[in-house]
């Protein structure tokens, strides 16, 4: 069986990607839906920022 290895540098850039997405993506996401939700549209016709 052959072991997948990652160096550092790669840990590290995966480690930033993921404290970006939890931390700014899902945040804005996360405010998008509630917006949408309190004009009452929960559709997937609802405005998406970017």
């Amino acid at each position: 069986m052959k072991t997948n290895l990652i160096t550092r540098a790669g840990w590290h850039k995966l480690d930033e990607e993921l404290k970006h997405l939890w931390k700014v993506e899902r945040p804005a996401v996360t405010q998008s839906v509630s917006e949408a939700a309190a004009l009452g549209d929960r559709s997937e016709n609802a405005e998406i920022r970017k």
